[in-house]
């Protein structure tokens, strides 16, 4: 029997992969800088050699056939193992090389860090960028197989990440209660100080607000919650009520506390946050990506010190 391979022209398997991520032709033209047509056409070619429809057309979208579905995971393993290749193949030169670093991260690693990123990418990689997005409730094994992401910031023990991906621990920051200035708590506060006033949860969805939660719950308490926030914006604005505590990472307590009147009490017990990085298997070799994840350790330890480092690595 003819091979299958011999019978297709390995460039259509680009046009799949980005129709399967599409489900529509002119958004898979653009992403491909192609005309309609060329990729309508190579769809044809697709279908001809597969002997599938691949592809069925619905009021909403183009939906993939079993076959199609059944195809979807090897071609996009494929053609991210050939763009890891060529990527080795080339090197990673930081002076020169043009590329965009995606990330997912939480909130807290947002406004404690990304400023310091930007500032050692401007320097080091004139030419590349950052792309960050929120950390959402997904185990990014799909995003991070078909490269919407080279690495994903989670949290240690939060089970909320693909034990298929490649994890890596990055720093460990303690939470820390903050208090208007004058508010008589004491300079480590219990889960019955923390109690005392009503709260600024500040996540739609984070790791840290539920360890509180837990942490209070343990000890027989519940905190009341006086505002909820999707960022950590408002909180300065809403802590100059006098109202309101709120934990938050140590990173964001001290900046703060630079630059609002606020205190920062310490826990006790504490409650430790580790921070992770992960990443899909099939970039563990790429040049580029460890580069980055070289400096993410870099700007950790000479901004936050060797007591918050956290190399150890689990697979």
């Amino acid at each position: 029997m003819e091979p299958a391979l011999t019978r297709l022209d390995l460039n259509l398997l680009t046009v799949f992969d980005i129709l399967m991520q599409e489900r529509n032709v002119t958004r898979a033209a653009e992403r491909l800088h192609l005309s309609q047509s060329t990729v309508s056409h190579s769809l044809a070619r697709l279908r001809q050699a597969l002997g599938d429809p691949l592809f069925v057309m619905t009021r909403r979208e183009m939906v993939p056939t079993e076959r199609a579905r059944a195809l979807s995971g090897p071609v996009r393993s494929a053609l991210a193992m050939l763009e890891q290749g060529l990527r080795q193949a080339e090197g990673f030169d930081p002076a020169t090389a043009h590329r965009v670093f995606r990330i997912a991260a939480p909130g807290s690693v947002e406004h404690g860090l990304l400023p310091s990123v930007v500032e050692r990418l401007w320097h080091q990689a004139p030419h590349c960028r950052l792309e960050m997005c929120e950390l959402a409730d997904s185990d990014y094994e799909r995003e991070l197989e078909k490269g919407e992401l080279d690495l994903v910031i989670g949290f240690a023990g939060a089970n909320h990440l693909s034990p298929r991906l490649w994890q890596e621990e990055w720093f460990c920051d303690p939470l820390v209660c903050l208090s208007p200035l004058g508010s008589h708590l004491p300079e480590q506060v219990t889960p019955c100080d923390l109690v005392a006033r009503p709260h600024i949860h500040t996540s739609s969805w984070g790791h840290s607000q539920a360890m509180v939660d837990h942490w209070l719950a343990d000890q027989g308490v519940e905190r009341a919650l006086g505002v909820r926030v999707p960022s950590f914006m408002a909180v300065p604005q809403l802590m100059a009520t006098g109202r309101y505590l709120v934990v938050v990472p140590e990173m964001i307590g001290r900046h703060f506390c630079r630059y609002y009147p606020l205190r920062m009490h310490p826990l006790v017990p504490p409650i430790p946050i580790t921070y992770l990085m992960a990443g899909h298997r099939l970039t563990t070799h790429d040049s580029a990506i460890n580069w980055f994840k070289t400096l993410l350790h870099t700007l950790v330890r000479e901004r936050l010190g060797p007591s918050a480092l956290a190399f150890r690595k689990s697979s």
